[in-house]
């Protein structure tokens, strides 16, 4: 999937075979539309970038809106460049709307937290743009966005005009088809079927 934002495009692969629940959750918030006029609100350099929070439409901050908590996946690490899911302390199954990009390797910090933050997806293309993000001075916004606020052009005038210095998330579409994963039973129960099918076939050829 593709983020377009004001310092470049992001490309994600999406990891189905992985966490499915986590991907398909994501893919509904893209393609609901919400995570376009969004913005990154959390930058640590040499840590995380993370988004998916808040948006900023018609001069307005907002949250995202979520859908219900997901359950956790965890399977592999938070090694540089993968895309996990944030989520509330002290609850594993609590992801909703928000997701982060890893910096570096964080697999012995994240990967034995809250049961471990699931991978879904895996940076393709843009990590120079993540970098970049991180790269940014942050300010202290304040609660509920927090206090590592990227922001481009800092601010020196008042109004300020949040579109030139917000890490905006423009557009958020998904790039190709996506066929949610299947649970291993289905896939075992459809191969014992094509497997007595193919014996009744090749048995009525035999008796012909």
């Amino acid at each position: 999937m593709r983020l377009d934002t004001n310092m470049g495009v992001i490309e994600i692969n999406l990891r189905p075979d992985i966490a499915p629940i986590h991907v398909e959750n994501f893919l509904q918030y893209v393609n609901d539309g919400d995570y376009n006029n969004s913005f990154i609100h959390r930058s640590i350099a040499g840590f995380i970038v993370q988004g998916g929070g808040f948006t900023f439409i018609n001069q307005l901050f907002d949250y995202v809106p979520v859908d219900p908590a997901i359950v956790n996946e965890f399977a592999l690490s938070n090694v540089r460049g993968t895309v996990a899911m944030a989520k509330v302390g002290s609850d594993p199954n609590s992801a909703t709307s928000q997701w982060f990009i890893n910096l570096a390797d964080n697999a012995s910090n994240l990967d034995f937290q809250n049961g471990g933050f699931t991978v879904f997806g895996e940076v393709s293309v843009g990590m120079d743009v993540a970098d970049a993000i991180a790269a940014l001075p942050t300010v202290n916004f304040g609660a509920p966005i927090g206090s590592a606020l990227p922001m481009r052009n800092m601010p020196n005038a008042i109004p300020v005009v949040w579109e030139s210095h917000l890490v905006m998330i423009n557009n958020a579409e998904q790039k190709g088809l996506f066929i949610p994963m299947l649970p291993n039973l289905f896939y075992g129960v459809l191969a014992a079927f094509i497997f007595i099918v193919g014996n009744k076939i090749r048995v009525r050829k035999k008796g012909q």
